[in-house]
C-alpha cells in the first residue's frame, strides 16, 4: 500500500522531479570526474553562483557553504588576474565571441591548481548589456604539467646539443678556411658538406631556443643605431656556409655611401636576416642568385630577399608566419625544419618595432621582406 495520497498528476510530477534530480546528480558525478565545474556569474550584483563539481576542483565540500565569486577572487594567482580581466573585457567590448583563459588558482591545500576557462554571455538587460556570465572551469593541471615537462626536455637537450656542435663547426670552419694547410679536392668537399649540415643542425637547435623564450616572454632586445648596410654585408659573410654548390649572393645597395640608420637588436636582426637568406638557399636551385637588397622608402628602410623557386604555394597563403607551417608540396619536404624560423622572425622583428611580409614574383621566385622605421642619430 502506497503511504501517497496526493493526485495521480502529483504522483506523476514527483516522480518526474526525483528522475530530474537522479540525471542531475549523475550529470555532476560526470562534471567531478572530468574535471570541469559550471559557474553562473551575475554582472549587476557581482555574485555568482557554481556547481558542487567547482568547489571539489578546488579542494572545497561539494556544499561547502561560500560566496563563489569572493572566493574565486581570493584564490586566483595574482600574476594571472589580469589575464583573465582581460579576456573578459574583450568579450564584453564584442571583440571576441567568447572570454577564454587559463590561469592558477590556490587549491584548498595549498598548491596551484590550473583551470581553463571558457564562457558567454548568457543574458542581457533591457539597454541590451550585458547582465550575466555563464561557463565552465577545466582542471587542466595535468595537461599544464606535461607541458612544462615537455618545454623543460627541449630546452635541456637543445643547450646540451648546442655546445659540442658549436665546438665542431668551428673547427669544421678553420679546416676550410685553408689556415692550417691545403686539403685535397675530395676531403675538402666533404667537409664543406658537413660544415654546411653542421650550420644547418646548429640553426634549427637555435629556433627550438629562440621559440622557448619568446614562448615564455623572457627574450630580450638591446637597442641600438645600426647602419643598415653594414647590416646587410655581415649577413652576407655569415651565410657562405649555408650556400648549395654554385650559389652566391648579391647585394643591391643604395647609391649613397653614407650611413643608413635604423634603430634594433643587432644579433636579432642578423638572425632574422639569416633565416630568410638560409630559406632563399634551400628554394633557390644550385648556379643561381640570392638577391638581398636595401631600399629606402617612405622613411624606412627595407631588406628584401628574393629566391629563383617556385615561389610561396597557395596553401600557405596567409599562414607562412604561423608555427609550424609546412607545405605539403614534395619541393618543400625535402627541406626538413622545424616550421618556426619564419613565426619566430616575425616575433623578433615585431619585438624591435618593424614590420615584416612577403608577395611571389610575377617572373617567379618569392621575395621576403623586413623594414624598420629610419632614425636620424
Amino acid at each position: 500500500m502506497s503511504i501517497f495520497t496526493g493526485t495521480e498528476d502529483s504522483l506523476t510530477q514527483v516522480t518526474k522531479l526525483a528522475t530530474e534530480n537522479k540525471k542531475m546528480i549523475a550529470a555532476n558525478t560526470v562534471l567531478e570526474d572530468a574535471g570541469i565545474g559550471v559557474f553562473d556569474l551575475d554582472l549587476k550584483s557581482e555574485t555568482s553562483q557554481v556547481s558542487p563539481a567547482w568547489k571539489t576542483m578546488l579542494g572545497l565540500s561539494p556544499d561547502a557553504p561560500i560566496a563563489p565569486q569572493k572566493e574565486w577572487l581570493s584564490r586566483i594567482h595574482p600574476e594571472d588576474l589580469d589575464r583573465v580581466r582581460a579576456a573578459d573585457k574583450a568579450l564584453f567590448e564584442g571583440k571576441a565571441p567568447r572570454s577564454k583563459a587559463i590561469f592558477r588558482v590556490r587549491h584548498e591545500e595549498g598548491h596551484w591548481v590550473w583551470l581553463k576557462s571558457d564562457a558567454g554571455i548568457s543574458e542581457y538587460d533591457e539597454d541590451g548589456k550585458p547582465s550575466r556570465l555563464s561557463g565552465v572551469h577545466i582542471d587542466v593541471t595535468e595537461q599544464m604539467d606535461e607541458e612544462k615537462a615537455k618545454d623543460e626536455f627541449v630546452a635541456m637537450i637543445s643547450h646540451e646539443l648546442r655546445t659540442p656542435l658549436t665546438s665542431v663547426l668551428g673547427a669544421l670552419k678553420m679546416a676550410n678556411s685553408g689556415k692550417i694547410g691545403e686539403l685535397p679536392g675530395p676531403i675538402s668537399n666533404l667537409l664543406q658538406l658537413a660544415q654546411r649540415n653542421s650550420n644547418r643542425l646548429l640553426h634549427l637547435v637555435n629556433e627550438l631556443l629562440d621559440f622557448k623564450s619568446l614562448e615564455s616572454g623572457e627574450l630580450s632586445y638591446e637597442l641600438t643605431h645600426l647602419d643598415a648596410r653594414e647590416a646587410s654585408s655581415d649577413a652576407v659573410l655569415s651565410m657562405q656556409g649555408y650556400l648549395q654548390d654554385g650559389q652566391k649572393i648579391v647585394q643591391h645597395l643604395p647609391e649613397t655611401d653614407d650611413p643608413i640608420w635604423i634603430n634594433a637588436d643587432v644579433n636579432r636582426l642578423q638572425q632574422i636576416l639569416a633565416n630568410l637568406l638560409s630559406n632563399a638557399a634551400k628554394f633557390s636551385p644550385a648556379e643561381t642568385a640570392i638577391e638581398l637588397g636595401l631600399e629606402i622608402k617612405d622613411g624606412e628602410i627595407q631588406f628584401s630577399v628574393r629566391d629563383h623557386g617556385n615561389g610561396v604555394p597557395p596553401e600557405l597563403e596567409g599562414r607562412m608566419f604561423q608555427r609550424f607551417t609546412q607545405a605539403k608540396s614534395g619541393e618543400k619536404r625535402n627541406f626538413k625544419s622545424t616550421g618556426l624560423g619564419l613565426s619566430i622572425c616575425k616575433q623578433m622583428t615585431e619585438g624591435m618595432g618593424g614590420a615584416i611580409g612577403y608577395f611571389n614574383n610575377e617572373d617567379g621566385g618569392a621575395t621576403f621582406w623586413v623594414k624598420f622605421p629610419q632614425i636620424n642619430p
